[in-house]
């Protein structure tokens, strides 16, 4: 960011949901205040802050439940399951929209272009898929698309603990990013199903 500060190159930054309480059911804007929950969280806000304190032109994307066809996420881990397994319990009081990592990069390029154009100032944004939904939908929703049966019981995050505390609502307003620099927010299901053709053809 110091970097790009120095030189008036725009910069794209990638942030997350996680600097949020995670409370309540309402979207998440982003003017609401921030208080992240977990480290991860607390980093990422950390970099947010640095990033504004630069003085470069930048647009700070926040996006939530990322999912793709490579690394480590969720579609992949349920598909990796079902190999072994016909019955699953899955948390159903988070909600928030899964996000495939391709629209995410889409919108990276649309941005950064306004920014070189000029066509849009510095500021924070949110980008999720949609509709919102539970962990237990999403999963429901990954194996009717990838023709598996697999019986899925919903459970409340009690009843899953982790180590770093989740947020229960993860759901972002991206309202602003449509009138600003004119992209929705992507239809998950579409982008759900190129990631597990993706993953036949690995």
């Amino acid at each position: 960011a110091e970097v790009c500060a120095e030189l008036a190159t725009p910069l794209v930054h990638l942030s997350t949901d996680y600097v949020f309480a995670g409370t309540g059911e309402a979207p998440w804007a982003a003017s609401h205040a921030t208080a992240p929950q977990n480290a991860y969280g607390r980093s990422k806000f950390a970099g947010e802050s640095g990033i504004r304190a630069t003085g470069a032109l930048h647009v700070i994307l926040r996006t939530s439940w990322v999912v793709s066809a490579h690394g480590a996420n969720f579609v992949k881990t349920m598909l990796r399951l079902s190999e072994t397994r016909d019955a699953l319990g899955v948390v159903a009081d988070q909600i928030g929209g899964p996000t495939p990592a391709r629209d995410i990069a889409a919108a990276c390029l649309q941005i950064a272009d306004q920014l070189v154009q000029g066509s849009a100032s510095s500021g924070t944004y949110h980008f999720s898929g949609a509709p919102d939904v539970s962990w237990a939908d999403f999963a429901t929703e990954i194996f009717t698309q990838a023709g598996r049966s697999m019986t899925i019981t919903p459970i409340p995050t009690a009843d899953y603990p982790t180590p770093a505390v989740r947020p229960l609502n993860s759901r972002l307003d991206c309202g602003t990013t449509e009138e600003i620099f004119g992209i929705r927010r992507p239809d998950w299901r579409m982008g759900l199903k190129t990631i597990i053709k993706d993953l036949e053809d690995i």
